[in-house]
């Protein structure tokens, strides 16, 4: 008896990880939207999770629902992103400079598992030019009031 009952605890367990690992973009965040792009795309961020890195220069979570013609653009690239939906970000923008840059990227599909996840190391390379009357640059406005 106590050994089934060790059991079905560490696959209660296993499961609860899993399933915090597979889910942790629901936990906690406060999407908030913030523009739609000509194609359809929907640009939000996560309220609960703006901090300032320094002066100037915010961290937030940022989260893109694709819109199909979107989509086509990655299954393009590669096969495997058919059944993408949204992408969530880990993005850094410079409010001074007009720039951003993202940190961790992780791309979802319909059912929401995670289909791809990069971490990209941080380097003053990685910054790009927020672009005029683009979603980044609404992003910017909303965030850097």
């Amino acid at each position: 008896m106590g050994r089934k009952l060790k059991h079905s605890w560490q696959v209660s367990l296993l499961l609860i990880t899993f399933l915090g690992l597979t889910h942790v973009e629901a936990w906690g965040a406060d999407w908030r939207f913030c523009t739609q792009s000509k194609d359809g795309t929907i640009y939000y961020y996560d309220a609960t999770r703006i901090t300032r890195v320094s002066n100037g220069v915010l961290k937030f979570w940022g989260k893109t629902i694709l819109s199909p013609e979107a989509v086509k653009k990655f299954v393009k690239i590669d096969p495997k992103f058919e059944d993408l939906h949204h992408i969530i970000s880990l993005i850094e923008m410079n409010c001074t400079e007009r720039k951003r840059r993202s940190l961790w990227i992780i791309l979802y599909d319909k059912k929401g598992a995670a289909i791809e996840n990069e971490y990209i190391t941080g380097n003053e390379s990685n910054w790009e030019m927020i672009l005029p009357e683009s979603a980044q640059e609404d992003l910017l406005d909303a965030l850097c009031e």
